[in-house]
Parts: C-alpha cells; structure tokens; sequence
C-alpha cells in the first residue's frame, strides 16, 4: 500500500512539473510573438536548468540571445550544443545566421555547406542558404536556393517572404542623362550622356559617351569604366576618360578605387582620381563611410583631399579640402529620396576649371530615384552652391535607365 502510493505521487510530481515546464514552453513562444526575447530567454534559461539535457532549450537560447545581438553568447551556446551533439542542423544553421550577422560570411558558408550535406532536403537550410546569398549580393544564386526550398516545402512562408525581397538583377543597363548648370557669372552649360553597361554578379563593365556646352565650348568624352566584386566584401574600381582637345573640363580623367564592408552595418570606399587639364594636373582623394539603418535608409560622408599643380609656371600649386553628407532614405518600395550639404571648395562631383580657385562654399544637394518598374527607372537632382567669391551656381538634371 505504501509502495503503491509513493508511486502515485513520484507520477503526480512528474505530471506537475511536466505540465509546468509546457505551460512555460506556452509562455516563452507566447512572449517570443509579441518580441519580448529578453524575457523568453530567462523562461528558457529556467526550464534548462531543470532539465539540462534538452538540447532543444539550449538552442533557443543560443537563438534568442543571436536576436539579441549578443553574439558571443549565441555562438558559444550553439557550441556547446554541437560538441554534445555535432550532427545538429539545427544548431549548425542557427550558428550560421549568427556568423552572417556579423559578416563572417566564410564561417557561415562552412556551416551551411556541413548542413546540406547533412540534411539536402531540409527546406530551413535552403532558405539559410538562399539568405546567404542575398546578404552578399549574389541574387541569382540566392533565387536558386529559393525555388529549392519551395519544392521541398511549397508553403514555406519564409521562402516565399525572401522571394519577394530578392531581385535578380537585368544584366544590360542602357542610361540616358542630362545636366544644365546655371552660373551667375557667365551663360548656362548644358552636358548630355549615353551609357551602355553590363551589371554582372562580379563583374560590372560601363561605356559612356558624354557631350558638354560649357563656357562658349563644346567638347565630347568617352569613359570606360570596370568593377570586379572580390571575395570577403571586397569591390574594385577602374576607370578612364578621355576628351580631346577640352579646356574647361578634363582632357582625360584616370580613376581607381575599393569598397570594403566592414561590421555593424558600415560601409568604406576610398577612391583616387587624377584629372589633366590643358594647363593643370588635379590629384583628389576621396575616402568614404557609409552606414546602412535597420530601416531603410543610410547616409555617407565623403572627404575630399585635392592637389592642383600648374603647368604654366604662373602659379604655384595649392591643396583644398571639402566634405559632403547626404542622408538617403527609401520611400515605399519605388522611391528613394536623398539630401545633403557639402562645405569647402568644391564637392568635385563634376570638376571643370574655373573650380580650381581658392574659394570656399556651401552646396546643397537634393534627389531622388523612382524605379517606375524593374526594367525601368529615372532619376532627378539638383544643388545649389554659393561661393565666397559671391559666385554661386543652380544645377538640375534627370537620368533615365532601362534594364534588359
């Protein structure tokens, strides 16, 4: 009789704490909805400690505490699930997210590639996969890894969420532009464009012809320009113009330059540009950071370093500084607006020769970006720059691009 009702309460404990640790399941998935990670965390870390073998709890820590941004926390979590337990796909791609989090993009892709070979008709590791891609720019092997998923699993919210964020870019670009200054100093000048481009993945090749009616002359340019995407995040630039016989603008332009991205959302570039005038050679430099919101929208600051030395004799060479802000922000999925203000003796986004003066300014700068649909897109800016020398200038132009 005694042995029979110490049974009977050794099973009514179990129940009870059964039923206890599913009704704190209910309300650690119940705060998980509403985004209260902090608190779903601690209810995990409790239910862990009374039942340290469930590999499941830890891994939701490990999850939470990555939603959190505590990103050491979450990879030594998942770490220890995965010396416990080193087939875990489920671990072994919750550590990959956390890796990409951070932009360890070759730590994340070993996982997942662990994963597949584990797992090659798991949907989750698709979309992990798919995720991967998306993050590094690669859209098309992204949209692979999409339509995979969704033929392992066709109700896959998530793939079909990442679907419709994923757009595979048109490989051709054809633009066409036009530019009008207005100075108070002398009559408006007018430059035209037409542009031929090849966007690949890695690869990004652009041809451009220019023509300019700038200070009673007209001069004509060609520009080829190439970009190569390189492992880590890394992209390098190159480029050359060439305008014969030019006065006012450059004869010839070299170009060099790199973007890097860099942890928490930042963005690097740095470029180089060497300008040859008939009678000046300009050296600038122009570093850059960029950081990118949660939301969309990002801002950049550019400093600009240039060098003027004439080849006339005349004069001797001289160094200015410039620097300009500009905040962009994305209006809906079709618009993206932005504005900034540039202070020192030149933004040097378009450099001609009666900008090599010692002055300073102020330039306001604003535009924006309408994508009418994937195909095509049109573009609109203008500034207004006010000189100490009591010059000022008014520029307004519109760009329309096709993608094929």
């Amino acid at each position: 009789m005694i042995r029979r009702f110490g049974t009977l309460v050794i099973c009514s404990a179990l129940i009870g704490a059964a039923m206890l640790a599913q009704d704190e399941e209910v309300s650690a998935k119940s705060l998980i909805a509403h985004q209260e990670f902090a608190a779903a965390r601690s209810l995990y870390e409790q239910l862990l400690k009374r039942d340290p073998q469930n590999l499941e709890y830890e891994i939701w820590i490990a999850r939470l505490s990555g939603w959190l941004k505590e990103y050491t926390k979450s990879v030594e979590t998942y770490d220890h699930v995965l010396g416990r337990e080193p087939r875990n796909v489920e671990a072994m791609v919750g550590k990959a997210y956390v890796e990409m989090w951070q932009h360890h993009y070759a730590e994340a892709g070993e996982l997942l590639s662990r994963s597949e070979q584990q797992s090659p008709d798991d949907p989750d590791v698709q979309v992990a996969l798919a995720r991967m891609s998306h993050y590094q720019g690669q859209e098309r092997a992204a949209k692979d890894h999409i339509t995979r998923a969704l033929q392992l699993d066709p109700e896959n919210g998530e793939a079909k969420q990442l679907g419709r964020e994923v757009d595979v870019p048109r490989p051709i670009e054809v633009r066409v532009g036009f530019a009008q200054d207005r100075f108070s100093f002398t009559n408006p000048g007018n430059m035209g464009l037409v542009s031929v481009g090849y966007l690949g993945e890695l690869n990004r090749i652009t041809l451009q012809y220019e023509e300019w009616s700038r200070f009673e002359e007209r001069t004509r340019r060609a520009q080829l320009n190439f970009t190569r995407k390189l492992k880590g995040g890394w992209w390098l630039r190159a480029g050359a113009t060439a305008g014969p016989g030019a006065l006012t603008i450059p004869r010839q332009e070299y170009t060099s330059g790199f973007s890097s991205t860099l942890p928490r959302r930042f963005v690097f570039d740095a470029d180089y540009r060497l300008l040859r005038f008939r009678a000046a050679n300009v050296h600038l430099l122009s570093p850059a950071v960029t950081y990118y919101f949660t939301k969309p929208a990002w801002v950049t600051a550019t400093f600009y370093q240039a060098w003027t030395e004439w080849r006339t004799g005349s004069s001797a060479g001289f160094v200015s500084h410039s620097w300009v802000g500009q905040y962009y922000r994305q209006v809906g999925r079709a618009v993206v607006m932005h504005a900034g203000y540039a202070r020192g003796s030149e933004s040097f986004q378009v450099l001609s020769i009666d900008r090599l003066g010692l002055f300073q300014a102020n330039t306001y700068l604003v535009g924006a970006e309408f994508r009418l649909t994937r195909a095509y897109s049109t573009e609109i800016f203008s500034s207004y720059q006010s000189r100490s020398n009591h010059q000022h200038q008014t520029s307004f132009g519109v760009n329309l691009t096709i993608r094929q």
